[in-house]
């Protein structure tokens, strides 16, 4: 247990003084998060950043954590104020990723999985009436548009979770690898604005020319800024995307990273895609974040192309091969959320 990172978390609303949150739950809470920052903190190489790296690292190691009680998917960075708040209500909602333990069966079997086993059985069961009543009670239990429960007590209104919504499920671990994830993006954030202007360019370039493949060059000089704030949300993913790898490397075996590591990856993108469908964002334009369809995709890209060219892999061979995990829960949650949408706005 690390004391003085433990003075650096705590409750950010008025909503941790819920009275059915009582101390012992304050305490998990606060000790998951500590492992979640324990684990995932990070420096590059001292010529990265436009400080001197002790600098860097001195800010770092003085971030103020705020886990946030209110009922909302949700979490944030002020990269100037050193503010990082996590909204620990996303629990919830990364638990509603693992309920597709048939496929997570699947794609967890030791040795290679074939794609032509796979594939087939994901596009089976994302077609399946099943996942129609899942989308319904994500989007009643998690989402945006959710109805909130109050309680007031004199002048306090306190908002309420249903603590029937989190049912354990045979892979809730998991939970707390998309916790990570979502932890590492707005450290990405974090670490972007610190870089030197040379690496500044060199990320910016690499995301520029992959979303630039999406948008003709009308578009984006017509609205440069929105399409400069798509570029930050790629490279705050790429730079999570690359950290949580370098934590989950196994040292033999066929993958140079664990399949738990692209199961993770691939969850954490299907959180962000019913997120989007929940909050009204499905096949509409956001001035802060690019679409979860083209933003997934973009990021595998980059990653795809820099670890193919480390590992001396084919980038096709990489793709389907490496990432496989990752690509399936991919093509599943495309596939189901589409379907959902198609019945819903036919």
């Amino acid at each position: 247990m690390n004391q003085e990172l433990l003075n650096h978390i705590h409750f950010s609303d008025k909503f941790s003084r819920d009275p059915i949150k009582n101390e012992r739950s304050k305490k998990v809470y606060t000790e998951m998060i500590e492992s979640i920052i324990t684990e995932s903190l990070f420096l590059f190489n001292d010529d990265y950043y436009q400080a001197h790296i002790k600098f860097v690292q001195y800010d770092m190691m003085n971030l103020e954590y705020c886990i946030d009680l209110f009922p909302t998917v949700n979490a944030s960075v002020d990269i100037y104020h050193n503010w990082i708040i996590l909204h620990l209500f996303t629990m919830i909602a990364a638990n509603n990723m693992t309920i597709i333990s048939g496929l997570l069966d699947l794609l967890s079997l030791s040795g290679d999985t074939a794609s032509a086993q796979v594939v087939p059985k994901a596009l089976e069961w994302a077609a399946s009436h099943d996942n129609i009543s899942m989308i319904d009670r994500y989007i009643r239990d998690c989402s945006a548009e959710k109805e909130m429960a109050v309680v007031q007590e004199g002048n306090e209104l306190y908002a309420l979770w249903n603590t029937d919504i989190f049912q354990k499920q045979k892979y809730s671990d998991y939970t707390y690898d998309i916790l990570k994830l979502i932890f590492l993006h707005e450290l990405g954030h974090w670490q972007y604005v610190r870089f030197g202007d040379e690496m500044k360019r060199a990320y910016y370039r690499q995301a520029y020319d992959i979303l630039s493949q999406y948008y003709g060059e009308a578009y984006i000089s017509g609205n440069r800024q929105v399409f400069d704030a798509w570029i930050e949300e790629i490279i705050a993913d790429y730079i999570a995307l690359l950290v949580y790898t370098k934590n989950s490397r196994q040292q033999n075996g066929e993958k140079q990273c664990t399949k738990r590591c692209y199961i993770a990856i691939g969850l954490y993108y299907g959180l962000i895609a019913m997120e989007e469908l929940g909050s009204g964002l499905y096949q509409k334009t956001s001035r802060t974040h690019p679409c979860v369809k083209i933003r997934q995709e973009a990021v595998q890209k980059l990653y795809a192309n820099f670890f193919s060219d480390i590992l001396g892999i084919p980038y096709d061979t990489f793709m389907e091969h490496e990432i496989q995990e990752w690509y399936v829960i991919q093509l599943y949650f495309s596939m189901i959320i589409e379907e959902y949408w198609r019945k819903n706005n036919g």
